[in-house]
């Protein structure tokens, strides 16, 4: 029997000890973009083609935007498709080839034997693309079926009309769940712990959440011309909000995969503060 001054003793009494924490749950790393060549120059130039095709198509959504928004919807969807697929890893991998936010590194090439030959049966071909296919499809379903509807909620208590421009809200809450639902629940699934660091803003920095995040920014700042009295016909909602948010990706997805702001979380005073004190509580 262990003494009351015995180190095993002292190990389980002291205020680090396992038994009287519990070890929280290690947040989920940064996505990488996946190494090919292909996949690093198409995540690229995918937010600049969003931001093309909204700008020529924008004088039409000005004339007509519930006409304008459905149409360019299926567009959207699977320009994201092909986004996430060729782009990112699904739910459940890691790219281990890459350390940063690029994912160019030849660690994994340079190890391989002279002569080395990568041997790929059908049945691993066909079971890759279904590990692919399958995370893609779930991740748009969850976007119509469940951001959809919790954006449009946001949107009007955040101002939208709630009696009118039903037609505008729905679909603009689409544009945006695509935008910054899609690539989320593709790479990270529903695992609740990444989820939390979502809705608490508390997520490293890549270009997965920097999109979402700079997508939520983007609306909130383009909100801002609508109660303005200019009146201009690209002031009616949801116009504005949308455009904002098709600049806000773009611009979240680049910011965030460069090396001083890539893995970075962003810091708030009082939880800090609050840290220190439970630290010198202890």
């Amino acid at each position: 029997m262990a003494s009351p001054n015995s180190p095993a003793t002292a190990a389980m009494n002291s205020p680090g000890s396992t038994s009287q924490a519990p070890v929280e749950k290690p947040s989920a790393p940064p996505v990488n973009i996946l190494p090919s060549q292909l996949a690093q120059t198409y995540s690229y130039a995918h937010p600049v083609l969003l931001l093309a095709l909204g700008a020529s198509r924008f004088n039409a959504l000005v004339e007509n935007p519930v006409q304008e928004l459905l149409k360019d919807l299926p567009w959207l969807a699977l320009l994201q498709l092909f986004y996430v697929l060729l782009c990112l890893p699904p739910a459940g991998t890691t790219v281990s080839v890459s350390d940063g936010p690029s994912g160019n590194d030849t660690k994994s090439a340079r190890s391989r034997k002279p002569g080395y030959r990568r041997k790929n049966s059908g049945k691993n071909d066909w079971a890759g693309i279904w590990a692919k296919l399958m995370p893609a499809f779930l991740s748009m379903s969850l976007t119509f079926l469940l951001a959809t509807p919790i954006i449009a909620v946001l949107l009007v208590l955040f101002g939208a009309p709630l009696t009118t421009h039903n037609y505008e809200t729905v679909l603009c809450a689409a544009h945006m769940a695509l935008l910054s639902a899609s690539a989320l629940i593709y790479a990270h699934g529903v695992e609740a712990s990444v989820w939390k660091e979502v809705w608490g803003i508390a997520r490293p920095a890549d270009a997965v959440w920097g999109s979402a995040l700079g997508t939520g920014l983007g609306a909130w700042f383009g909100a801002i011309p609508i109660p303005l009295d200019w009146d201009r016909p690209w002031q009616a909602f949801p116009i504005t909000i949308l455009t904002g948010a098709y600049i806000g990706y773009a611009l979240g997805s680049l910011l965030s995969r460069t090396s001083f702001i890539y893995g970075k979380r962003i810091q708030f005073a009082p939880e800090q503060e609050e840290e220190e004190e439970k630290t010198k509580t202890n």
